[in-house]
């Protein structure tokens, strides 16, 4: 099993998609419920974790009377294509 990497995702709520960086590299995921995910990443506990594996965003949110916090996961779908890259108009 491949250790759980934190990150601090990038979200674009209105397109569902989260961007990662990973080892130096960003990458773009579809998120199935981004309003759940970006109230879970305004209420996490801890930084967030990417598991590479599974392809799933563990958020951890507090929790009265649960000292360890609830933990939310979230499953992520890699697009197989690169957006392409803005340009400047004008």
């Amino acid at each position: 099993m491949a250790p759980s990497i934190p990150v601090l995702p990038l979200l674009d709520i209105q397109r569902s998609v989260a961007e990662l960086r990973l080892a130096g590299t960003w990458h773009s995921y579809h998120v199935s419920d981004a309003a759940a995910l970006a109230a879970a990443l305004a209420n996490a506990a801890a930084a967030p974790h990417w598991d590479p594996v599974a392809r799933a965003l563990t958020v951890r949110i507090p929790r009265t009377g649960n000292p360890s916090g609830q933990v939310l996961i979230f499953s992520l779908s890699e697009f197989s294509l690169a957006f392409p890259d803005a340009t400047l108009v004008g």
